[in-house]
């Protein structure tokens, strides 16, 4: 099967306060496939997760989303599509089953409690939870919480901060596994932030290796992964 690019940046470059973090970023990423993206703290990991969908503008080149450069996509439109799961996990007041209403409001639909309970069990969380108040649950619930929302906006891409930084190990290993469901299920296109090797492994991605913002060639990368 041939797998059609979905994002695509062209000579990428970003400078905070006169700071180079990424310079001429230079990536595929293909529709359908897994990706983890490693390297050390600061050396633009994380920026370059949050130009896909607009948190941030590169200072110079070209990011396309489809073919199309993002710039030309209302921010609302391309957020729908490429879903993010931040490092420390968003949830707000209310039940769970309030949190998976969101979704609905921003998209101006009524709820469609077939999609939710569908979030839920790919997210790996029980019906049961949606009586639930939303702040009291653990960190690993709120994670899941937001990959279940995430959903909800029917994504094409899914991108993941170090989801799995707060989360002890088991509760991390369970998570990465309804990572790998949502890639074989739904077919997502997946692109992971992580400082942890053993993650590339278990979700059996493709490794970009960033080091002071270049993009490392891929001999290098598999060293520094050890692969």
């Amino acid at each position: 099967m041939v797998c059609r690019v979905k994002f695509e940046l062209i000579n990428v470059s970003k400078i905070k306060n006169g700071k180079p973090i990424l310079r001429n970023i230079n990536l595929q990423f293909l529709s359908g496939r897994k990706y983890i993206i490693l390297g050390p703290s600061g050396s633009g990991k994380t920026t370059l997760l949050r130009l896909l969908n607009r948190m941030e503008e590169p200072s110079s080149g070209e990011i396309l989303f489809d073919g199309e450069n993002i710039k030309n996509i209302p921010v609302t439109k391309l957020r729908k599509k490429v879903g993010m799961v931040f490092q420390i996990p968003v949830v707000f007041e209310g039940t769970v089953e309030d949190n998976l209403l969101v979704p609905y409001s921003i998209r101006g639909v009524p709820p469609n409690k077939e999609e939710i309970k569908k979030a839920l069990t790919l997210s790996g969380l029980k019906e049961s939870f949606l009586s639930q108040r939303a702040m009291d649950l653990s960190v690993g619930e709120k994670q899941r919480l937001n990959l279940a929302r995430a959903l909800l906006n029917n994504p094409e891409v899914l991108l993941l901060d170090e989801p799995t930084s707060a989360l002890d190990y088991e509760t991390a290993l369970t998570l990465l596994d309804s990572i790998n469901e949502l890639n074989r299920v739904l077919g997502l296109t997946i692109i992971m932030v992580t400082h942890q090797v053993e993650h590339m492994r278990i979700l059996n991605g493709s490794a970009i290796y960033i080091e002071n913002g270049t993009v490392l060639d891929k001999k290098t990368t598999q060293s520094r992964a050890l692969i």
